[in-house]
């Protein structure tokens, strides 16, 4: 019986080591590729009101959930709506990462990178023509970005737990207080 004790433990201790082999990062620089995939999408295109550098980030056949303006189906209803409630005439919102929350998944079949999960957090401001940007909330997101062709476009992505900023910060204060 210690035997077979002895034999199940050293399985699962292997196991776990393939387990955290084919789970680690695919190439060295995985996080930085998809950090810099973040910093397109969010600081060059949605914020700098980009709205080829959005379209060609995003696939064809997008599906965007969001918990205040629901569901978005396609690259052309997601543009149309990026330009009319992101990059309006009076004023425009931005999107800051919030530092140390971007986490990477590696999606594989049969050993290759075909898909990216990430999730974060973000605050959004909104900008007004002569006016200071003015913070007014939080939320939550899960992107996937798939590989089309050679290109990595978000495919899917989930936009939730918006709130007023109010409420983040105070959740914040009381963290830190903790």
């Amino acid at each position: 019986m210690l035997q077979l004790r002895a034999g199940l433990c050293l399985m699962v201790l292997l196991g776990s080591n393939a387990w955290a082999e084919k789970t680690a990062a695919p190439f060295p620089d995985f996080d930085q590729q998809f950090a810099e995939l973040d910093h397109r999408l969010f600081d060059l295109a949605y914020n700098g009101c980009d709205v080829e550098a959005m379209r060609d980030l995003v696939s064809e056949d997008l599906e965007f959930y969001h918990d205040v303006g629901g569901v978005t189906l396609g690259r052309e209803d997601f543009m149309e709506s990026f330009t009319a409630n992101i990059c309006g005439p009076d004023y425009h919102v931005t999107r800051t990462l919030v530092e140390g929350t971007l986490v990477n998944h590696a999606l594989h079949e049969n050993g290759r990178l075909y898909g990216v999960v990430q999730s974060g957090e973000h605050l959004f401001s909104i900008v007004r023509p002569g006016q200071e940007p003015q913070l007014t909330g939080h939320a939550a997101f899960t992107t996937l970005w798939r590989l089309e062709g050679w290109r990595w476009r978000m495919s899917r992505v989930l936009s939730y737990g918006h709130e007023p900023i109010e409420d983040w910060q105070a959740r914040q204060a009381e963290q830190e207080a903790q």
